[in-house]
């Protein structure tokens, strides 16, 4: 078999089995999904209703994820299938299409001499990476490495000499640019990876490489999404730019962390191990494979806005958990193509080295498919050997592992509500309203789907220094107040879910129980006191 004909097969294995066995795992999940991802659903969902964001939902976070996700909010509703199936196959299809993009470069573009059994395991890392994630799959982190790292393997070949099409440069330019404007703190990744490929690559056509087809495209495209604000209605620009941003500018740090909580805790250090794994694979081999070390200033600048939030938050070191897995896997198909090459020049030994590799990359091959059968096989027996869920309560057909939904949340909303009724979730986080109002089908009866912002500006209040900013940020706490009296009245939602502490302190001076007379305290639960609706 030829090299080329042999990596391609390879390369279509890995992409078909890998894909095959997410996909196995998400049919047999179909209500799981984290905090983030169902809170950006249910704003995509309201969206696609015809809400404004930042008038009909309150979230500080910028619209382009609720945009992307009202793709999956629209096929759920057209199809009758949980929303959250719609948006783990959504993702699915992105990973596939990243992949697929990967290897098409990798087999097209770049030189498949010693460096093509390590391009096999970046992309195999790409695809691996994912399985990782749980109830962080589905976050803005996962989508943007997905996103972008066809642009990398682009520019990385840009910069090695490779001829690029013009339609393939301006569709992988755009994903690219989608994948930034997520988040602007990902625009630090990208920064640090294109001064890895100046700094490392010839100084020839330097301009043009930089300014280079797929560059103004993703430019293009953020520019657009800059200038589409603009164009928002004037309601949606006052609430944002002028409340939101500006406040949690103001008091993001609420939630702040020490150092020792975001790189010491024990859930926290391995990927700072597998960062350090990682960097000493680009080093051992970067003669092999310059690639790794492009792919290894992805991960290390991950560590950055990570730092930078200074939240502790493990999602968001999801791009530098991705690289490193990436990079280790990269360097591993290395260290076997090293092993390779020195067995096919040892004096004792007659096979050619094109022998070998055949046969390695297609024992590999088996190898990971053997084992992808067994381990989905054993996710099967477990997710059957559990209570399931019947999803019929909830509007739609099939069932679903009920330790995917298990809350005492889910408890209470099962027992005293039904699919598409209103609730609310008064909590200074996303979580506990989050995922399980997405999962069950209900609706927020407000337009305040938490209330984070009234922490935000408890910490405005407390900590930053008297300013005429300050006064006016703090006068909006009044509105927020008459917002969910205002949405309590006319949605008549069926449970309201009461945080004790905070929430419930920053109320208290509004009398707000006064406001629930048409309620009945049916419960106290992990820390929240739940009111029914008298019918």
């Amino acid at each position: 078999m030829k090299r080329l004909d042999l990596s391609i097969f390879c390369a279509v294995a890995l992409i078909v089995v890998l894909s095959l066995r997410m996909l196995a795992s998400i049919l047999l999940h179909p209500l799981r999904i984290g905090w983030d991802p169902a809170l950006h659903l249910q704003c995509a969902q309201l969206i696609a209703a015809g809400g404004l964001p930042y008038v009909d939902m309150f979230d500080v976070n910028p619209p382009l994820i609720w945009y992307l996700d009202v793709l999956p909010a629209v096929i759920s509703s057209l199809c009758n299938v949980p929303v959250t199936l719609s948006f783990n196959l959504f993702m699915w299809l992105l990973m596939v299409l990243s992949s697929a993009l990967c290897a098409y470069i990798a087999l097209t573009k770049l030189e498949s001499g010693s460096s093509l059994l390590t391009n096999l395991g970046l992309i195999f890392g790409l695809l691996y990476f994912n399985f990782f994630l749980t109830f962080d799959f589905g976050q803005r982190e996962q989508i943007f490495v997905l996103l972008y790292f066809p642009f990398l393997f682009l520019r990385y070949a840009r910069y090695s000499g490779a001829v690029i099409g013009k339609s393939e440069a301006v569709f992988i330019g755009l994903l690219a640019g989608v994948g930034i404007c997520l988040k602007h703190y990902f625009l630090i990744n990208a920064i640090c990876v294109e001064l890895f490929l100046l700094l490392t690559t010839s100084r020839k056509k330097i301009w043009s490489n930089f300014f280079a087809t797929e560059s103004m495209s993703a430019f293009i495209f953020a520019l657009g999404y800059l200038l589409h604000f603009f164009l928002l209605p004037q309601a949606v620009r006052e609430n944002y730019f002028g409340f939101l941003v500006p406040a949690f500018a103001s008091g993001y740090q609420f939630w702040d962390t020490s150092l020792a909580g975001s790189l010491g805790a024990p859930d926290k250090r391995g990927v700072f191990f597998l960062l350090s794994l990682s960097g000493l694979m680009a080093l051992a081999f970067s003669r092999r494979s310059s690639l790794l070390g492009c792919c290894a200033a992805f991960a290390f600048s991950g560590v950055v806005p990570y730092l930078l939030q200074f939240k502790g938050w493990a999602y968001q070191d999801i791009p530098a958990f991705a690289g490193a897995v990436i990079v280790i896997c990269g360097g591993i198909a290395a260290l076997i193509a090293t092993l390779l090459e020195l067995i096919s020049k040892a004096k004792r030994n007659s096979v050619k080295y094109s022998s070998i590799f055949s046969a390695t990359c297609l024992a590999l091959i088996v190898l990971i498919a053997g084992i992808s059968i067994v381990n989905g096989r054993e996710e099967y027996d477990k997710v059957k050997a559990e209570p399931n869920f019947p999803m019929s309560r909830i509007g739609f057909a099939g069932d679903s592992p009920y330790s995917d939904i298990d809350s005492p949340f889910a408890t209470i909303i099962l027992a005293n509500a039904k699919a598409r009724d209103s609730i609310i979730f008064i909590g200074n986080a996303v979580a506990p309203g989050f995922p399980v109002t997405t999962q069950l089908n209900v609706k927020p009866g407000s337009r305040h789907l938490h209330c984070c912002i009234l922490s935000v500006l408890q910490y405005i209040k407390d900590v930053r220094p008297a300013s005429p900013e300050k006064t006016r940020l703090l006068s909006f706490k009044d509105g927020i107040i008459k917002e969910y009296i205002d949405d309590i009245e006319k949605n008549k939602p069926i449970l309201i879910f009461m945080q004790n502490n905070p929430a419930s302190e920053y109320l208290a001076p509004y009398k707000f129980e006064q406001y629930l007379k048409n309620y009945k305290k049916i419960d106290d639960v992990a820390g929240y006191t739940v009111y029914r609706l008298q019918v």
